[in-house]
């Protein structure tokens, strides 16, 4: 079951490193919660206690729940941290370890139960890449095709993921390996395209056994390793013989361009990497690539050809045997109505939360001793 913290000390803890990530000073945080700044000071050392009400306006000023305050950092994201200097605190951080207390709460009540993990694949390729894409599919027993649904997919491995806006900056997506299960966030601010490649690429962390996915932007190094997990996101979306196969339906010899429209609509990946794959499987050369390169479709491109680009994992979105859990949680008297509301992440209103159900008697019973 989850720990709770044992000791004032470490809620202090826990205080000063929400601060530091919502970047506060004491004397901010103090202004905010009208207590004075060496209150705070004592607050963070465990040397003055704080009542509901304090915290409250704490957690409130900080933007986490009170839970989160309560809970110590999970072992998977200490070890996190310990990778980094120890001035970088990143509230993108704080929203992973939030999500995976999350995840970590409605497994311990029982209403989640995440599938063994996969066993690690090795990926030391661009050719072992694509034959572990292809190994996943084969034991996902998914279609030859285009893949959609990707938050199902990914429970079905034990990932559970998470598309939330975390507004237009650098950040895209991140990953962290739990004791059961592991967890995923998704930038939703990124387009369609962008989210999906995103997802898969976390998937792909946890596929290969990552204690974490290291950098938030996904791509941005040239690291191998990120290089062969970007090998494998595209030949899972995109497959070598489907995409061989439909290229030619789509007369792309004749029609490049439009069969490339054709291929990024129905595969639901970005136009950069439609080209880089049609590339890379020789489908094209590298002057047409350059020149496609330069054409970006646009909405009327794609309406025109007779193709919609679809879009998936719309902000905000959850997994959705989580999201489950989490209403049976609240319909069985295990969470409260704020609580639920947290865990869903804005994918449902207050007014949408269905009855609970009715407590038998004698349950009542024997929770108040009634005669």
């Amino acid at each position: 079951m989850t720990r709770r913290i044992s000791s004032w000390k470490e809620l202090g803890s826990r205080v000063a490193e929400a601060r530091k990530i919502a970047q506060l000073s004491q004397a901010d945080l103090a202004t905010a919660v009208r207590l004075d700044r060496t209150a705070i000071t004592k607050v963070e050392s465990g040397e003055r206690k704080l009542d509901s009400l304090e915290l409250t306006g704490i957690a409130n000023v900080l933007k986490l729940p009170i839970e989160w305050f309560l809970s110590p950092p999970l072992p998977a994201v200490v070890s996190r941290r310990a990778s980094r200097e120890p001035t970088d605190e990143s509230k993108a951080d704080a929203l992973l370890e939030r999500l995976a207390q999350d995840v970590k709460l409605v497994i311990d009540l029982g209403l989640l139960d995440p599938p063994p993990l996969p066993k690690p694949m090795s990926i030391n390729s661009v050719e072992r890449a694509e034959a572990s894409a292809r190994d996943l599919r084969r034991q996902l027993e998914l279609p030859p095709g285009p893949i959609w649904e990707l938050l199902t997919v990914a429970e079905r491995v034990g990932l559970y993921g998470f598309c939330l806006d975390l507004g237009n900056d650098s950040l895209d997506g991140s990953y962290l390996r739990l004791d059961t299960g592991g967890v995923a966030v998704v930038n939703g601010a990124t387009p369609s395209g962008r989210r999906r490649f995103t997802f898969t690429h976390e998937l792909g962390h946890h596929i290969f056994a990552d204690e974490f996915s290291d950098e938030w932007i996904v791509g941005s190094g040239g690291d191998d390793r990120e290089r062969f997990i970007n090998a494998f996101v595209i030949h899972f979306l995109m497959p070598r013989g489907s995409v061989s196969s439909r290229w030619q339906e789509l007369d792309g010899n004749r029609e490049p361009r439009q069969a490339a429209v054709g291929l990024g609509a129905e595969y639901g990946v970005s136009w950069t990497a439609v080209l880089g794959h049609l590339r890379h499987l020789s489908l094209i050369d590298s002057r047409a690539h350059e020149q496609l390169g330069k054409e970006r479709p646009t909405k009327a491109d794609y309406l025109g050809s007779g193709f919609m680009m679809r879009e998936e994992m719309m902000p905000p979105a959850v997994a959705p045997r989580y999201a489950q859990a989490v209403i049976r949680a609240f319909k069985r008297h295990k969470i409260g109505y704020n609580r639920t509301l947290d865990l869903l992440h804005g994918t449902i209103s207050a007014e949408d939360l269905p009855p609970e159900d009715r407590i038998p008697v004698e349950s009542m019973r024997a929770q108040f001793s009634l005669d």
